[in-house]
């Protein structure tokens, strides 16, 4: 527990009556962008702030904290307090994170050995998508993964394919399932529902189920995905 946070913070939370019957506590966060947290649980604020912040001046820390507050207890934000806020992390923040993001993006490759993924993009997204998807950053998984066959980075605007199927023991129509199924993610995004994310929705699901080679896609991956390993 930062103690400078928390001091920091209990002078935010004396100027809402609503919170003097709670007890504090305030802790910098390893969250991978500039995301803040408030909840109450057990008669105590818990208050996580990303970590991200820790060196920004302290008014624009107790800014932060403000906007939690006002959200928590449904106040509104005064204006001048926010516009401080978000312009301190537009100027000093965002610039850091995009710069990272973008170096993490390029150590992914779309060319292997068998298939090319931007071709396997190209090819989904004319026959399912008319095709309306912005190609986003694509590459291959840089570890064999047997668990995460893929996954769509929404942050970095990635899609990444495990390397295991670059392999002539793979049909193409598997790689063109799980790029399909990727690029669902794009035009469905996780949501929160009743507080809890969402990644499948259920017009996610009925959408999968329009590829048209969908149950030979999931019988293949049942049967044979533990043959690529040998």
């Amino acid at each position: 527990m930062d103690s400078h946070l928390n001091s920091l913070l209990h002078d935010v939370k004396t100027n809402y009556n609503s919170a003097n019957t709670y007890a504090l506590k305030a802790t910098y966060y390893p969250y991978r962008n500039i995301n803040h947290t408030i909840r109450i649980r057990d008669g105590v604020i818990y208050v996580r702030l990303s970590d991200k912040i820790k060196q920004a001046p302290d008014e624009i820390i107790s800014a932060a904290g403000k906007i939690l507050f006002d959200k928590l207890f449904r106040v509104q934000t005064d204006k001048d307090i926010s516009q401080s806020y978000h312009k301190y992390v537009n100027q000093y923040l965002l610039p850091k994170i995009e710069t990272v993001k973008k170096q993490l993006s390029d150590a992914y490759t779309a060319q292997g050995k068998f298939f090319n993924l931007e071709e396997i993009f190209k090819i989904v997204n004319h026959t399912y998508f008319d095709p309306l998807l912005r190609m986003p950053a694509i590459g291959w998984s840089l570890n064999k993964s047997y668990r995460r066959l893929g996954f769509y980075d929404h942050e970095r605007n990635l899609i990444v394919i495990s390397q295991i199927f670059d392999s002539r023991k793979v049909p193409q129509i598997i790689l063109e399932y799980i790029m399909y199924h990727e690029m669902l993610h794009i035009v469905f995004p996780t949501k929160m529902v009743n507080g809890r994310r969402k990644i499948h929705s259920d017009e996610f699901n009925q959408r999968e189920l329009l590829f048209d080679d969908y149950e030979k896609a999931k019988k293949w991956l049942a049967r044979k995905l533990w043959r690529i390993r040998f």
